[in-house]
């Protein structure tokens, strides 16, 4: 099938990718490499939710994901507003507001793995619907900051994609950017989960898999060029909290 097609695909240029960005043998006429592999990762979990609910509401959440999340981050590059003060330094394709549509595209690909993992977490919890939901946005909103752990450091001190103005012990990224992304990780996975909640939904074990993979490449392909790179603190307070939550998903989600 085409979707398994395009997954292979997607493994094949995250191994090349791994090589050349922790080796620095990325030139800088393949700078664009960098934003077919985050539009690659979003068609990914598009395909996934297609799947589960149908290709209208999975569009849907598309659209609400990317838009939001472009809105939210374009209100930080002009004002500061809730990630502190950054500008974008490499090109990453078209913008929408002046921010590059890619950031978009990597915001999907991170609600929807983190959705996968939250709720394979909460898969034996027996809640209260609305306290259910608040539960899976707190713990998807965490693989999300897990995640940018990872990413901002890379990507600011090692590949210069964005530049931060300020300082903190994480390598001078402003801590409040950690803080905005738990809270519009969160605002976005709390319209999601009610917005997916009472739709039928088709067993997806293969694609389901495959997100947790997705998640779990793209956390360690940053991890690898932070290890290559010396930055240390990334290693520790990525790997610590993932592999604790990974270790509950995966005891949660055994039959």
């Amino acid at each position: 099938m085409i979707t398994n097609g395009i997954y292979r695909f997607f493994l094949v240029w995250y191994v090349c990718g791994v090589v050349l960005l922790s080796f620095d043998l990325l030139p800088s006429w393949l700078e664009w490499a960098n934003a077919v592999f985050l539009h690659l990762s979003s068609l990914l979990a598009l395909i996934y939710l297609a799947k589960a609910y149908g290709i209208r509401r999975a569009l849907v959440v598309a659209v609400f994901v990317t838009g939001a999340s472009i809105y939210v981050e374009s209100l930080g590059v002009k004002y500061g507003f809730l990630f502190g003060s950054y500008d974008y330094e490499k090109d990453f394709g078209a913008k929408i507001l002046g921010v590059p549509l890619t950031i978009g595209s990597a915001w999907f690909m991170v609600v929807i793995t983190s959705r996968i993992l939250a709720l394979g977490i909460m898969k034996r919890m027996e809640l209260p619907f609305i306290v259910h939901g608040i539960a899976y946005a707190v713990i998807g909103s965490l693989f999300a900051v897990i995640m940018d752990l990872a990413i901002d450091p890379v990507a600011y001190v090692v590949k210069q994609y964005w530049v931060w103005e300020g300082d903190s012990f994480y390598y001078n990224i402003p801590l409040s950017n950690f803080s905005g992304w738990f809270l519009l990780s969160f605002f976005i996975q709390l319209v999601v989960y009610f917005f997916l909640a009472k739709v039928p939904k088709e067993e997806e074990p293969v694609w389901e898999k495959r997100m947790v993979f997705l998640y779990s490449a793209v956390v360690m392909m940053f991890v690898i060029v932070a290890l290559v790179n010396g930055l240390w603190l990334v290693v520790w307070l990525t790997m610590i909290p993932f592999l604790i939550l990974y270790i509950v998903y995966k005891k949660e989600t055994r039959l």
